[in-house]
């Protein structure tokens, strides 16, 4: 008669030698333990930006134009030119800093009309400082942006109207009374050079567009609590770990014990 290898009997066998699961959880939750000593927490602080648009400037706006503009704020917070800054502000504290470390411990989250950024570090205060600097030079570029929209608005309407007076006055000597103009090639050189400040501006405005109003709403603060490094979490997984060997080394040995037996 043949005998056959039963997963009951293993189970049995575990069972008697509870002892041995027991001190092998004992052990990978003391390993787990350990393990944390050598693995600093990981912190991170955060800043957010609220986005709102004048809907009496726009008019009602589809979700590909409101997607657009909104896209166009976190096209300047990862900017070189904010970027670039926020590295070398923080070099000044920390000489070995660099570009790809920032990208690498940075993040930028979007949820409607909320853009959130975050770092994290080993260290709480070095977290907060790279995230002040990153959202007042995020600010000030985003400010400045909106500045040069209002000018590219403002300028696009005085083009409007001399481009208007342009239509009106061809074919006349005179467009003095008309424009203010002593000469059409007067008005032409005026609506060159307004064409090329409207140019100039829009680059400077980094792609925003007038209609919006951004506003700091959440300042970078030192944080407290590991956002991960969960010691509980750790030693947990020690002692499920610890289960796992200690049951699988007593089906490798009740399966060589058996084939001895056999």
């Amino acid at each position: 008669m043949t005998e056959t290898f039963r997963p009951l009997d293993l189970l049995q066998s575990i069972t008697k030698k509870w002892w041995i699961t027991a001190i092998s959880m004992v052990i990978g939750g003391i390993g787990a333990l350990i393990l944390t000593e050598f693995i600093p927490p990981l912190y991170e602080s955060s800043a957010s930006f609220s986005v709102t648009i004048d809907y009496t400037k726009t008019g009602a706006l589809s979700d590909v134009q409101e997607d657009q503009a909104m896209r166009g704020i976190g096209y300047v917070i990862t900017s070189d030119d904010a970027i670039e800054n926020v590295v070398n502000e923080v070099m000044t504290i920390s000489a070995f800093y660099s570009r790809d470390q920032f990208e690498k411990e940075s993040f930028l989250d979007r949820e409607e009309f909320l853009w959130t950024l975050r770092y994290r570090s080993s260290d709480p205060i070095f977290a907060r400082d790279v995230v002040q600097a990153w959202v007042e030079r995020s600010n000030t570029l985003i400010q400045d942006g909106l500045i040069h929209a209002q000018i590219v608005d403002s300028e696009t309407k005085i083009l409007w109207g001399l481009e208007n007076c342009l239509e009106l006055a061809t074919g006349q000597e005179s467009i003095d009374t008309l424009c203010g103009f002593a000469s059409i090639k007067e008005l032409v050189d005026e609506i060159a050079n307004i064409s090329s400040l409207i140019h100039e501006e829009k680059m400077a405005a980094r792609g925003l567009f007038s209609p919006l109003a951004v506003q700091i709403v959440n300042q970078p603060q030192v944080p407290v609590v590991p956002v991960r490094h969960q010691r509980n979490l750790f030693v947990f997984a020690g002692i499920m770990s610890g289960l796992l060997i200690s049951n699988l080394l007593q089906v490798i040995l009740n399966k060589r014990s058996f084939e001895f037996d056999k």
